[in-house]
């Protein structure tokens, strides 16, 4: 049977249509560069609730709105449908017609959105899974500041409260990580959406890629995604017991 909580991962895709890839600029390395590599691993914790997207965010966002449409001019990463990367590279030779986007949140948004809905009622909480670089990258507000191991999203309280973003800060703070909280990131469309909507509490977990992989190469560190998911399902464990 199941434990009551949802574990949603929404950027470990790398596939992207070989119709709209090529429409892009970017390179499979650009395209696996955007992605959180390896989540799909360092998350896949057993007896648990698990929706995974099997699209590249480049196509489209299930952490974004689907009426967020980002501008040409854009030099952020933000969007449901991608212009500009966070490198601030242009994604399309040609930019994605309205109607293009439209079918795209249609087939790939809504599925993943709706597999959420079809198990959030089974939950008591819920868990956003994803990576960020070491460093601020070029658009983004905190570029070239070191992060640190852990961010910890809740929507600035609005997901989370405080006693249970406590447990998740200090569990992480014991296995010696550093860990923010809401800095760099404090959670979007995903927790904005169903964890609001459905009045399920939820966090988002955001883990610094140097401790599982190579950024440079994006090679992978077996031992550390396998050292991450036991100690991440451990943790889980324990605030299963903590909410049950």
């Amino acid at each position: 049977m199941l434990r009551p909580i949802l574990i949603s991962i929404a950027h470990s895709s790398i596939y992207v249509p070989k119709e709209i890839k090529e429409r892009m600029f970017l390179s499979d390395f650009d395209i696996k560069k955007m992605s959180d590599l390896y989540t799909d691993e360092i998350f896949d914790i057993k007896n648990y609730y698990k929706v995974e997207a099997h699209i590249s965010r480049l196509v489209c966002d299930p952490n974004r709105a689907p009426d967020d449409i980002q501008s040409e001019s854009e030099l952020c990463s933000e969007g449901v449908v991608v212009r500009v990367n966070e490198d601030g590279k242009q994604v399309y030779k040609e930019p994605p017609t309205p109607e293009m986007i439209m079918k795209r949140i249609e087939t790939y948004h809504k599925a993943f959105h709706d597999e959420i809905d079809n198990n959030i009622n089974k939950v008591k909480f819920m868990i956003d899974g994803h990576s960020m670089c070491s460093i601020g990258p070029y658009a983004k507000a905190d570029r070239g500041k070191d992060r640190p191991d852990i961010c910890l999203g809740n929507r600035l309280y609005s997901s989370c409260n405080f006693e249970f973003t406590r447990f998740w800060q200090e569990a992480f703070t014991d296995l010696g990580y550093s860990v923010s909280i809401n800095k760099p990131y404090s959670g979007h469309f995903v927790l904005g959406y169903h964890c609001h909507r459905q009045r399920i509490p939820g966090i988002q977990i955001e883990i610094n890629r140097k401790l599982f992989m190579n950024e440079e190469t994006l090679e992978p560190n077996n031992n550390q995604i396998k050292l991450l998911n036991k100690q991440i399902g451990e943790i889980l464990n324990k605030f299963a017991e903590r909410i049950s």
